[in-house]
């Protein structure tokens, strides 16, 4: 059975984009839990990003990378990054930069 490894996130929503998140998965469950607007529904979003290539619904890419205003900038450079296994045991990796 394939399973996931790692997620990796930067500038994506509530995000930094200075510094990277990694979330890591473990078998058999990962529960993901936080307090309203931490970042829960990113994941699964940059989840769904990283497998599908769907950006969340009505963000046409602008509501989905982390606001450079909220950071002072003039761009933000976002990563999504997924790092899982197939049922065979290799290994594989997708690299999203969006901004």
């Amino acid at each position: 059975m394939s399973s996931l490894n790692k997620l990796a996130i930067r500038g994506i929503r509530s995000f930094d984009d200075k510094q990277v998140a990694i979330i890591e998965f473990f078998s058999p469950v990962t529960v993901i839990v936080g307090h309203n607007g931490s970042g829960k529904t990113t994941i699964i979003e940059c989840l769904k990003y990283a497998t599908t290539g769907d950006q969340p619904p009505n963000t046409r890419g602008g509501a989905f990378i982390h606001d450079p205003k909220m950071a002072n900038e003039k761009e933000v450079k976002a990563q999504v990054k997924l790092r899982f296994h197939a049922a065979n045991g290799q290994h594989f990796g997708k690299y999203f930069v969006l901004g």
